[in-house]
């Protein structure tokens, strides 16, 4: 809880294959993977909000007193909303955002630009540019490392055999320091140079001491690590996570990225479905894998086949809706019985499933 979080600060403390933040516990390499879901796509408009965001900065450093008021009611709205954009994004998502919307209001305030145009000899504006410029870096940072590390995941990580910290720290060694494609589209990164990525961190490092949660005469040390740049934060959760075993993985059902903290091979998130909210990806992911193994059964092929026919008789008005009703009704009762009775399906149930007999039972039903 001492830990001194800015937009130009960021501090975790590390136990184990914990991490901590803010007071919060999360598996290493949370923060990593969490952080792919905001950007990184090359049209993602986060581009575009830098780029503009970058000019109107540089304009108000540079604009003569008389046009400086009118670049700073532009840019106002346009950095508090991405003030909140980063609010909802990793870690500052568990920040206090009270006293930053404050530092945002009275830094581009017009008394505040006055008073710097007045009082500095450059004529900056010096609260404001120290403001913008974290909110920049941070948007930069976040733009580079997405971009990167899911080409890191889809190329290295996705088609692993073993996801141990072993597999892991070849696959990052085979991508970072080895893999030529790699290393030129580092050199061609939009702003590269502002927030440089690195495999290795540029951070400070100390130690931090808790009480343990489950036993308060015992206690904990920890590693606290703190960065003054953004992406350095995202690298360190990355590298860190992976030395546990801990990494990124693309969610097949709603294309999420999550943390897989297990050996398995990843294809689900426990999110919500997007297909199905009554269901997690998970659960939707074996469900179909259910189905599709169903359709090869011979049961559900036969199954399907009169449903299909069935159907397509009601729509000629060959059948009652009633008696369609009914066959349908027939044909699941066959369907379950002979999933659960093996002599069933190897005679009676070919038997009951021709449609003549089909339609014949149904009648006798409505009768």
């Amino acid at each position: 809880m001492d830990q001194y979080n800015t937009f130009d600060t960021m501090s975790m403390d590390c136990w184990e294959d914990r991490v901590y933040y803010e007071g919060r516990e999360f598996p290493a390499g949370y923060f990593a993977a969490e952080v792919l879901n905001f950007a990184g796509v090359i049209h993602d408009p986060l581009l575009d909000r830098i780029t503009m965001l970058t000019e109107l900065v540089d304009d108000l450093s540079t604009a003569e007193k008389s046009k400086r008021q009118d670049i700073a009611v532009q840019l106002r709205p346009l950095m508090h909303d991405t003030a909140s954009w980063i609010y909802t994004c990793p870690p500052f998502c568990y920040s206090d955002r009270k006293n930053g919307y404050e530092e945002l209001e009275y830094a581009l305030s017009a008394d505040r630009l006055e008073q710097d145009y007045d009082e500095e000899p450059g004529h900056l504006p010096y609260l404001a540019l120290s403001y913008c410029e974290p909110i920049l870096r941070i948007l930069v940072a976040i733009y580079n490392f997405c971009l990167l590390i899911r080409v890191f995941e889809r190329k290295y990580l996705r088609g692993l055999e073993q996801r141990t910290a072993s597999s892991f720290s070849k696959a990052a060694h085979e991508c970072f320091d080895e893999d030529d494609s790699f290393l030129l589209m580092l050199e061609q990164m939009p702003f590269g140079s502002v927030e440089e990525f690195f495999s290795y961190s540029r951070i400070v490092t100390g130690f931090a001491y808790f009480q343990d949660e489950n036993d308060k005469d015992k206690w904990k040390m920890a590693q606290r690590v703190i960065c003054k740049r953004v992406i350095d934060f995202y690298v360190f959760d990355l590298m860190n996570g992976l030395q546990h075993g801990h990494a990124p993985s693309q969610c097949l059902g709603c294309g999420r990225y999550f943390l897989s903290t297990n050996g398995h091979i990843p294809k689900y998130c426990d999110g919500i479905a997007p297909q199905d909210s009554r269901y997690t990806c998970r659960q939707y992911g074996a469900m179909m894998r259910q189905k599709e193994q169903n359709k090869q059964h011979p049961v559900y092929r036969l199954f399907n086949t009169r449903t299909g026919t069935i159907r397509k008789h009601h729509q000629r008005e060959k059948i009652s809706d009633e008696l369609r009703h009914e066959a349908l009704y027939l044909v699941e009762s066959y369907r379950d019985k002979a999933l659960m009775d093996n002599d069933y399906a190897a005679d009676g149930y070919l038997r009951d499933m021709e449609l003549n007999n089909i339609y014949a039972a149904a009648e006798k039903r409505l009768k």
